[in-house]
C-alpha cells in the first residue's frame, strides 16, 4: 500500500530554501528565524557575533525577494501551508 500525504511545512521550507540558493550558513539562519531564535539566541547557538547574524539577512532576504524575518517565515512556511490548506 502506497499512502500519500501533503509534505509539511518543514519539508516544504527546505524545498524552499533550496529553489532560493541559500547556503548553509543562511538555511541554518533562516531554521533559526523559522523557530523564533532571536539574533542574539542564534548568534549564542552558532557561536558567531550579533553582527555576523544580521550580515547573513542581507544575502537572505535579497535571494528572496524580501525585506524582514516576518516575511521570510510568511514566505517559507505559511505560503506553503496555504498551498495545501
Amino acid at each position: 500500500m502506497v499512502v500519500i500525504i501533503p509534505a509539511g511545512p518543514r519539508a516544504l521550507a527546505g524545498l524552499h530554501e533550496a529553489a532560493y540558493s541559500l547556503t548553509g550558513r543562511e538555511r541554518e539562519v533562516v531554521n533559526f528565524v523559522a523557530r523564533g531564535y532571536s539574533t542574539r539566541q542564534i548568534s549564542a547557538a552558532q557561536f558567531i557575533s550579533k553582527s555576523t547574524v544580521q550580515n547573513h539577512f542581507s544575502p537572505i532576504f535579497e535571494k528572496v525577494g524580501i525585506r524582514s524575518r516576518r516575511e521570510l517565515v510568511k514566505r517559507l512556511f505559511l505560503d506553503s501551508m496555504m498551498l495545501h490548506g
